[in-house]
C-alpha cells in the first residue's frame, strides 16, 4: 500500500494511502473511507449505505443529506446512482472534508460541502425535505470507530422531522445490538417499515427505515434498471438485506 499523504493535525493523525486504484483514508488509525473510481462498489460497508437508495425510483429521489462525509466515498457512490441530484454533505472535521476533495475527487462546485456540527446544523435547518438522509456520524478513539450521536429519540425525532413523508432514512450502526437496542425509537417516531443491511465482512449492521412501503421487488427492479454495469450490480447484490421482522413487535397499533 502507498503512502499519498500523511499529517497530523490538532490530535489527529490524518494518513491517505493508495492501494491499487483504491484509495482510502484513515484518522487515528480507524478506517473512514475507500474509494475506487473503476469498482464504485466494491464490498464496502458504504455499499450498505448508498444502495438502499434503490427502494425508490431514482428520479423521484431529489435532495440528499449526507451527515457525516469522512472520504466522500457514499457521495460519489450516490452519484452513480443518482446522478447530479442536489446532495448536501455535512462534516464536522474540515481536514476531512479537504481529503474529500483533494483525493477522492468530491466536486465541492456541485455537491454542498458544509463544514459544522451536523446535529446543530439540522436543529437549525429550515429548508425543503430531504428524499433521502444518511447518517454516518462517527468519531475515533483508540483505533475503533465511537459513533458521534446516540439514537435518542431527540435525534430520531429530529431526523424524522426533516425527511419527506416517502423519504428513507439510512442509520449505519456499529453493530446488530446497536441497531436491535433502537428500533422502539423508530417505531415512536412514525416510521413503519425497516429493513437491516449487513456484509459479511463488517461487523456494522445499517438500518434503512421509512414511513411509507419499503418492497424488496422495488430494490431489484430499480437496481436491475439503473445505469450500473453489471458488474456492479452483481456485488450490489451481494449484500444481505433482510427485514426488521422484529419491528413490527414495537409499532402502536
Amino acid at each position: 500500500m502507498t503512502l499519498l499523504w500523511d499529517q497530523a493535525i490538532a490530535g489527529t493523525h490524518y494518513s491517505v494511502r493508495q492501494s491499487g486504484a483504491s484509495i482510502r483514508l484513515y484518522s487515528n488509525r480507524v478506517f473512514h473511507s475507500q474509494w475506487n473510481p473503476n469498482k464504485p462498489f466494491a464490498g464496502g460497508v458504504w455499499d450498505c449505505l448508498s444502495l438502499p437508495v434503490m427502494y425508490r425510483q431514482p428520479d423521484n429521489v431529489q435532495r440528499v443529506l449526507v451527515l457525516g462525509v469522512g472520504g466522500g466515498a457514499v457521495i460519489r457512490q450516490l452519484q452513480h446512482l443518482l446522478g447530479e441530484h442536489q446532495l448536501t454533505g455535512v462534516e464536522l472535521d474540515a481536514c476531512h472534508l479537504d481529503i474529500a476533495q483533494r483525493w477522492f475527487g468530491i466536486d465541492g462546485t456541485i455537491v454542498n460541502l458544509v463544514h459544522g456540527d451536523a446535529l446543530q446544523w439540522l436543529a437549525n435547518y429550515t429548508g425543503e425535505p430531504f428524499d433521502l438522509i444518511i447518517d454516518d456520524l462517527f468519531g475515533h478513539g483508540e483505533g475503533e470507530p465511537i459513533r458521534a450521536c446516540p439514537l435518542t429519540p431527540e435525534w430520531v425525532a429530529l431526523l424524522n422531522h426533516h425527511l419527506d413523508e416517502n423519504g428513507l432514512l439510512i442509520v449505519n450502526c456499529v453493530d446488530a445490538r446497536e441497531l436491535k437496542n433502537s428500533l422502539p425509537v423508530f417505531a415512536c417516531t412514525d416510521f413503519r417499515f425497516g429493513y437491516r443491511w449487513t456484509l459479511p465482512a463488517y461487523e456494522n449492521a445499517i438500518g434503512v427505515f421509512s414511513a411509507s412501503t419499503i418492497r424488496a421487488r422495488d430494490w431489484i427492479h430499480h437496481l436491475a434498471n439503473s445505469q450500473l454495469s453489471k458488474s456492479s450490480q452483481r456485488q450490489a447484490r451481494l449484500t444481505v438485506r433482510r427485514p426488521l421482522r422484529d419491528f413490527g413487535a414495537y409499532l402502536k397499533l
